[in-house]
């Protein structure tokens, strides 16, 4: 499949001049519309850097910007050579990964970028240097993207997986309640259905068809405006996740109180434990809560039957670890205390 990401960028206008991406669907596409639930942390990254550069900043980010500027190295600022005004880097998925990888200018979305840049005459140096693929310049980009995922994607993964999540279950609910038209109309000021064509806010009129595509709507959080993705399986519109600020994710050291709520005192702090330090013993465990052993074993059995945490036995040691489940129960109810 093509990888290219369309050079068509939107965003929401404050005057009368806003030009028109219009998509038709049909009941059919009406259908096969989903709202995605979990972030695209590569999306993240790169409208992260979209604010940094100054192309889309937006107030309700702010603080995520100057908390962002104070450990940035100015020498990485050749970063922002990649963005442009209908231009946002669509490659910096490796590098957002859990497990992140080096970024390789040959790879196919990082040359259709750089395409595209040269043909508008966007090219820097830098760029340019990149484009012939130079290690140097290379090795410059991934040591930017690194450092920015350090400073401005790390700390925020959880609140912006729950800003995720949350647009996404609001987007059902509204489906649920008012159809698809109306779940449409209540995702973003920019977007607007009247029944039978999809109107983006957007940098540049066009026409665009979905031709047997899935369409997917993408909530992102570090975006300060909306864009249009048109790829070989499916067409994403991305739009700005939440009107909240996005703040560093919370510390785990007390459950929260929606979690003391679930599931009691004791067995809350029991999960916030094993979420905190992943193989804790029973032993360990018991000394945490201040419980005897045959008591920490109980709770831990409740949270394993319930399937929050998974038991592992190794000699004479059992120990415990959070599943998925419980690890996002644990943060995701933390995210939700003021910061």
């Amino acid at each position: 499949m093509s990888m290219q990401m369309v050079c068509v960028r939107a965003r929401q206008h404050s005057r009368g001049d806003a030009r028109l991406i219009r998509l038709g669907l049909s009941t059919v596409d009406l259908e096969r519309v989903r709202v995605a639930d979990v972030p695209d942390f590569g999306q993240e990254l790169a409208l992260g850097g979209d604010q940094l550069a100054g192309r889309a900043s937006t107030r309700r980010l702010a603080a995520w910007r100057l908390e962002v500027a104070r450990g940035w190295n100015p020498s990485h600022s050749r970063l922002f050579d990649l963005y442009a005004s209908v231009y946002i880097p669509a490659f910096f998925a490796p590098a957002a990964d859990a497990a992140p990888s080096g970024i390789r200018p040959e790879w196919p979305p990082a040359t259709a970028h750089l395409r595209d840049l040269a043909r508008s005459g966007a090219l820097t140096p830098f760029t340019r240097a990149l484009a012939d693929g130079h290690a140097g310049a290379v090795n410059a980009l991934n040591r930017a993207v690194g450092d920015f995922r350090a400073t401005g994607l790390e700390p925020y993964r959880r609140r912006i997986t729950s800003a995720v999540a949350t647009a996404s279950a609001t987007a059902s609910v509204r489906a649920v309640l008012g159809g698809s038209g109306d779940m449409l109309n209540s995702l973003h000021p920019s977007i607007r259905w009247d029944g039978r064509r999809l109107y983006l806010n957007t940098l540049v009129d066009a026409e665009e068809s979905l031709e047997g595509r899935p369409l997917i709507f993408q909530p992102t959080a570090l975006a300060g405006r909306i864009a249009f993705d048109p790829r070989a399986d499916s067409v994403t519109v991305i739009y700005p996740a939440t009107v909240d600020s996005i703040t560093r994710d919370p510390e785990l050291r007390a459950p929260a109180p929606a979690l003391v709520s679930l599931l009691g005192a004791t067995r809350a702090a029991a999960l916030v434990a094993v979420v905190r330090t992943p193989t804790l013993t029973t032993g360990r465990l018991a000394v945490t809560l201040g419980v005897s052993a045959a008591a920490a074993s109980r709770h831990a059995s409740v949270l394993r039957d319930s399937g929050l945490i998974a038991t592992v036995r190794d000699g004479q040691s059992v120990h415990h670890a959070p599943t998925r489940l419980g690890a996002d129960l644990v943060h995701g109810t933390a995210a939700q205390q003021p910061a």
